[in-house]
C-alpha cells in the first residue's frame, strides 16, 4: 500500500522568490527525509531543501533555473506503507530474490539469519569499463541502502555506486585504480534478520533493491582536481547533500572532520569553506586538504632540466592557491568605453607637458566607484561572520618585476589628484623592481588593480588578494565600431573583468559595480579638475 505525499517550499524568510540552482535526485530515486531535493540560491546565501519523507520520487514540479515560492509545490513522492502480515507472507519470496541476486544466507549460534549480500557494477552506458578512482567504506563499518561504496569515473562523469542493502561492510574486492566492468561483484556485505516475533522482524527486514539497474547511479560532475587523493570516510555517519559531498571530494576535505551548521549537524557548503579556511590559517598538513603535486617522471619522454623556485616565487605560489581554494570566486566581465578618456589624457598630457598614464585616471575612476559600493571596499573577519567596513581607500596596484608580481598599495588614494597617483604609481614600481619596498607599502590595502594593459590579451580571472574581498583586472583597449546616427564612428573600450569573494557580495551587486565604473570613467569633467586638483 502507498500514498503520494506532495512536499512544499519552506519558509523562505525575508525574500519572496528564490532560484532553483541545483536539483539533486532524479524520477524514481529512492530518498529518506533528509536527503536533498534540490538547491535553492538567494543574493545571501545557498540552502538545502530536504525530502521530509521516505520514498520514491514519482515526479520532480521544478526545473533548474525557476524561480520557486513559499509553499509552491516541488516534488511528489510515494510513501509505501507495509504491514506486518503482508511482511510475514511474502518472506520466502523475497528471500527467493535475494538469493538470485548473488547472496549467501546462514545462521549464527542466536538462530538469527546472515544474508552476505555481493551488490554487483551496475549498467555503465556506452562504456564498458570504467576506473575506481575512490573507495568511501572500510571492512566492519555499518552501511545504509544508499550509502556510497566507491566513486568510478569516466571520461565524462564521475558516478557513485551505493550499497544497495543495509548492513555491515565484510569484505570490499575492489581497489582504487582498479578497472570494473557491469555485473562484478565489489562488496560483501552482512545483513542481520532477527530470529523474533513478527513485529520485530520489521526493524530487521533487508530492503530489496535491483542493483543491476542504472537508476541506482548518481552522476556527478568530472572531478575538477585530478591531484585530489582518495579519502576514505564512513558516508553513513554524516549528513550533508550530493552538493556538498560533490565539494568536499574536490577540495579532499574528509567530511568526518567538519562539523556541520545546518539541522541535525547537516553539513553545508559553507562548513566546508570554513573548514578550509581554519586549516589554511592554522598551517595545518593533515590529510584532508593539501598543497599537492602527481610526482612524475617527466624525463620518460625527453630531455629536462630543473630550475628551484625563489622564496618569492614559492610564498606566492602558496597565498594564491590558499586564496583560490578559500574564497569562491566570481568574474564579471565587460567593456568600458575609454574614448573620451584617451582624449582627455592627450590634452592633459600636451598641457602640462607630462606623461601620465591612462592606469591613473582608472584608478581615480575605481576610487568614486568604491565611494558608491562600499561592499567592494571591506574584508570579513576572523570567525567569517561579519563584515569589516573601511572608511579609507588603499589601492593595492599589481607590478610585474622579475621575480614575479608585487602589489604595493597607494594610501589614501581618494584623497590624491591625478597626477599625485601617476607618481605614486611609478615611484611604487620602481622600488617593487629594485626589490626596495618597505612593509607598510605592502600592507593594508583595501582593493587591488592588476593591469595586463600594456601587455595584450582580453578578459582574464584576477586572483583575490587576502583579505581583500575583489580585485579588477585590466586588458588591452581595442578598437571597435558603431554607427552612430548612420556614422560610422570608431570607440576604444578597455576589456575590465572583476573578481569578487561570493561571500560578501553577490553578482547583482558586482554587475551594477562595473557599470558604474564604466560610468566614472566617462565623467570627463570631473576627471579634469581632479588632474591636479585645481
Amino acid at each position: 500500500m502507498s500514498t503520494i505525499s506532495q512536499i512544499n517550499i519552506p519558509d523562505l524568510g525575508d525574500v519572496d522568490e528564490v532560484e532553483v540552482i541545483e536539483v539533486c535526485v532524479e524520477v524514481g530515486q529512492k530518498v529518506e527525509s533528509e536527503d536533498s531535493i534540490m538547491i535553492l540560491e538567494t543574493d545571501k546565501a545557498a540552502m538545502e531543501i530536504p525530502a521530509s519523507v521516505n520514498g520514491e520520487v514519482k515526479s520532480i514540479l521544478i526545473n533548474v533555473g525557476d524561480m520557486v515560492k513559499q509553499g509552491m509545490p516541488f516534488v511528489e513522492i510515494e510513501v509505501f506503507e507495509t504491514s506486518t502480515e503482508e511482511i510475514d507472507t511474502s518472506e520466502d519470496e523475497d528471500e527467493d530474490n535475494l538469493t538470485e541476486s548473488n547472496e549467501e544466507i546462514t545462521n549464527d549460534t542466536s538462530g538469527n539469519e546472515l544474508t552476505l549480500a555481493k551488490p554487483l557494477i551496475p549498467d555503465l552506458g556506452d562504456v564498458d569499463e570504467v576506473e575506481v578512482i575512490e573507495v568511501c567504506v572500510e571492512v566492519g563499518q555499518k552501511v545504509e541502502s544508499e550509502d556510497s561504496i566507491m566513486i568510478l569515473e569516466t571520461d565524462k562523469a564521475a558516478m557513485e555506486i551505493p550499497a544497495s542493502v543495509n548492513g555491515e561492510v565484510k569484505s570490499i574486492l575492489i581497489n582504487v585504480g582498479d578497472m570494473v566492468k557491469q555485473g562484478m561483484p565489489f562488496v560483501e556485505i552482512e545483513t542481520i534478520k532477527k530470529a523474533s516475533k513478527k513485529t520485530n522482524k520489521i526493524e530487521n527486514i533487508v530492503t530489496k533493491t535491483d542493483v543491476t539497474k542504472s537508476d541506482t547511479v548518481k552522476e556527478t560532475p568530472q572531478k575538477i582536481n585530478q591531484n585530489i587523493q582518495p579519502i576514505n570516510y564512513k558516508n553513513s555517519s554524516v549528513h550533508s547533500g550530493p552538493a556538498t559531498r560533490k565539494l568536499a571530494r574536490e577540495f579532499g576535505i574528509n567530511l568526518l572532520e567538519v562539523k556541520g551548521s545546518g539541522p541535525k549537524g547537516r553539513i553545508l557548503k559553507e562548513d566546508l569553506h570554513a573548514f578550509v579556511s581554519q586549516r589554511l590559517n592554522s598551517g595545518s598538513t593533515q590529510v584532508g586538504f593539501q598543497h599537492s603535486q602527481p610526482d612524475i617522471d617527466f624525463s620518460k619522454w625527453g630531455s629536462v632540466s630543473f630550475e628551484k623556485l625563489s622564496k618569492f616565487q614559492k610564498t606566492a605560489s602558496k597565498n594564491l592557491h590558499t586564496s583560490w581554494i578559500n574564497i569562491p570566486h566570481v568574474t564579471q566581465h565587460d567593456d568600458a568605453d575609454i574614448t573620451d578618456l584617451l582624449a582627455l589624457r592627450a590634452d592633459l598630457n600636451k598641457q602640462h607637458k607630462t606623461k601620465v598614464s591612462p592606469l591613473a585616471y582608472i584608478i581615480k575612476a575605481t576610487v568614486e566607484t568604491l565611494k558608491l559600493y562600499p561592499l567592494m571596499n571591506t574584508s570579513l573577519n576572523k570567525n567569517l561572520d561579519t563584515v569589516v567596513l573601511k572608511d579609507y581607500f588603499n589601492i593595492g596596484v599589481a607590478v610585474d618585476t622579475p621575480e614575479g608580481l608585487i602589489v604595493p598599495n597607494i594610501k589614501d588614494a581618494d584623497k590624491k589628484t591625478i597626477l599625485e597617483i601617476s607618481d605614486n604609481v611609478m615611484s611604487l614600481a620602481s622600488l617593487a623592481k629594485e626589490r626596495k619596498l618597505k612593509v607598510d607599502q605592502l600592507k593594508g590595502a583595501t582593493f587591488t588593480i592588476s593591469s595586463l594593459s600594456g601587455i595584450g590579451g582580453k578578459y582574464f580571472t584576477p586572483i583575490i588578494n587576502p583579505p581583500e574581498v575583489a580585485i579588477l583586472g585590466l586588458s588591452k583597449p581595442f578598437d571597435n565600431l558603431y554607427l552612430d546616427n548612420k556614422k560610422v564612428v570608431n570607440k576604444k573600450l578597455l576589456p575590465v573583468s572583476l573578481s569578487y569573494d561570493h561571500r560578501v557580495i553577490n553578482g547583482a551587486y558586482a554587475a551594477r559595480f562595473v557599470s558604474e565604473l564604466s560610468k566614472q570613467l566617462n565623467q570627463i569633467q570631473s576627471l579634469k579638475e581632479s588632474f591636479n586638483g585645481s
